[in-house]
């Protein structure tokens, strides 16, 4: 059970939280998410100050490459030959000093300095205190440019993309993401959903590629946690980003059909699938983890689904004893299309990983062959803008696959966004069955979708 909040000052009490977390994320490379749900666990706070705990720690994680450099141009210290403590204490206060202008600068570094003695020494105080004075003074540097990409990422996107693509998504991992729910359509409507919204006083608007989704404007018109929002409860949307929810339209799921999602957890693709069907027929939620499966458990009894049947198993050697209608593969991968949204992402992802990955997806695209009836839909989607996990994977798909083709997606893009997507993307062809979306171009996340289908009588 959390400790209640005590009579400390709260900022000072927010920022010990946040200080927690950095030092589990930096020390045991824990994940962001874990690392504040545990420091939650342990300590209860208001609803604002736990939000301002989760903006700092989710801003430091995000801009942590950019911060250390300038804590570096100011410490004869290198920052690895420093205790954990001491190195988050200042990555905590120049990310304030620098992102949070708002709080006065003395505030920041009082703060700096109380925390530095709970957790060390005089000479750590004099030392930290030395430091970011320093900085305070100094203009601001046009650290928001910079982004918190490792530099064999960088080189790979300059390669891919080009320089000024490559500047433009480094510039976007640093940017807050937008919170996007999904309307549940077998109870509102995305337009009655909105008047709830806006007749609460929350600033949003209606989606341009997936007209069901709600983009909140701004976070700031809502009040309290999101199942606190009006409608939650009585299950009438998810939270889900666009582009994701673009992969269930691509999956065209029909009323009655028998749907496998092959790596479905948390589920929320699995979700919208059944919600598509309107309760009719089975969608298959199938993953190999069975701790992130509960979330789907949860979702499915909120909505009041009847239609997902939930297995844990490894979706490449999973067997059925029937052969499916349409199966989607949302596989595991590098992620590096949603950098903004993990911003820890840049802490753990190695080059040699993607070996790995690849690997992975061909074992489950190689055996979605063999679970899909002929005449299926086999869809392939991910988070990741890297093309050995996407375009190269589908053409080694087909090549070893002749009873597969792709179809062309332009029907499930309406006419004025694909106008101005071709305007944007020159490198745009839905004819090949495949969509890469690009923040820098599709002002969306980073999604790649393939549509295939198994012919009925192969050559």
């Amino acid at each position: 059970m959390a400790e209640p909040p005590s009579k400390e000052n709260t900022g000072l009490a927010s920022r010990k939280l946040a200080l927690e977390a950095l030092i589990k994320i930096d020390s045991e490379g824990a994940y962001a998410n874990l690392a504040l749900n545990a420091a939650f666990k342990r300590k209860a706070l208001p609803e604002r100050d736990r939000a301002f705990v989760t903006a700092l720690v989710q801003g430091v994680t995000r801009h942590r490459q950019t911060i250390d450099q300038e804590i570096s141009k100011l410490s004869k210290k290198p920052l690895e030959k420093m205790p954990a403590s001491l190195r988050n204490i200042l990555r905590l206060s120049f990310f304030q000093l620098q992102f949070m202008p708002d709080i006065p600068a003395s505030a920041v570094i009082n703060t700096a300095c109380n925390l530095a003695k709970k957790t060390g020494h005089v000479g750590q105080v004099a030392f930290a205190n030395g430091i970011l004075r320093n900085f305070a003074k100094q203009e601001k540097s046009d650290t928001q440019a910079g982004g918190n990409v490792p530099e064999w990422l960088v080189e790979k996107w300059q390669k891919n993309w080009g320089n000024e693509e490559a500047e433009k998504l480094i510039a976007y991992t640093t940017e807050i993401p937008e919170l996007t729910l999904r309307t549940c359509e077998m109870s509102i409507t995305p337009e009655g959903l909105i008047e709830i919204l806006r007749g609460k006083g929350i600033v949003c608007r209606q989606g341009e590629l997936v007209p069901a989704c709600i983009i909140i404007e701004d976070r700031g018109s809502i009040k309290g946690p999101i199942n606190k929002l009006p409608g939650y409860n009585e299950g009438l949307f998810s939270v889900q980003d666009e582009a994701a929810s673009f992969v269930g339209l691509v999956v065209e799921p029909k009323a009655g059909e028998v749907i496998l999602d092959l790596c479905a957890a948390p589920g929320g693709k699995s979700v919208h699938m059944a919600e598509m069907m309107e309760n009719k027929g089975r969608v298959i939620a199938s993953d190999s983890h069975a701790n992130r499966l509960k979330l789907l458990k949860e979702t499915r009894n909120r909505l009041g689904l009847t239609n997902i049947e939930i297995q844990t198993a490894d979706g490449s050697e999973l067997t059925l004893n029937e052969r499916i209608d349409r199966i989607l593969i949302d596989a595991p991968c590098s992620g590096t299309g949603v950098m903004n949204r993990r911003s820890d992402l840049a802490l753990h992802r190695q080059a040699p990983d993607m070996v790995a990955l690849t690997d992975l997806q061909k074992k489950l695209m190689q055996n979605a062959a063999t679970l899909l009836k002929p005449g299926g839909i086999l869809v392939y989607s991910t988070c990741s803008i890297e093309p050995e996990e996407n375009e190269e994977l589908i053409k080694w798909f087909l090549e070893a696959h002749k009873d597969f083709e792709p179809e062309d997606l332009s029907r499930f893009i309406n006419p004025n966004l694909l106008k101005k997507w071709q305007g944007a993307d020159k490198d745009l062809s839905l004819s090949s069955g495949m969509l890469q979306l690009l923040p820098s171009r599709h002002g969306l996340s980073g999604f790649f979708i393939a549509r295939l289908r198994k012919n009925v009588h192969p050559e």
